[in-house]
């Protein structure tokens, strides 16, 4: 039997409010747990910073790109 199996056989007999106690508990054990990246991977930040700039920043809405690349697709030649 598993670590997490025992865990479960031992919270079902706890009232509600001492599982939300422990539930508490593992979150904050969850955002104190730091993720290691694999060396060939890039953090989300260094991602972000390439996609950042590929669009000039023309002050278009997003429906204004949508139309003029409508436009450039299905312009009929005169």
């Amino acid at each position: 039997m598993s670590i997490l199996e025992k865990t479960i056989n031992l919270i079902s007999d706890l009232p509600e409010s001492k599982i939300e106690t422990i539930y508490s508990f593992v979150q904050f054990l969850k955002s104190q747990q730091t993720l290691e990246t694999a060396s060939d991977e890039k953090p989300l930040d260094d991602i972000f910073e390439n996609i950042v700039g590929i669009l000039p920043d023309t002050g278009k809405t997003l429906e204004e790109y949508r139309a003029e690349r409508m436009e450039e697709r299905y312009e009929t030649i005169n």
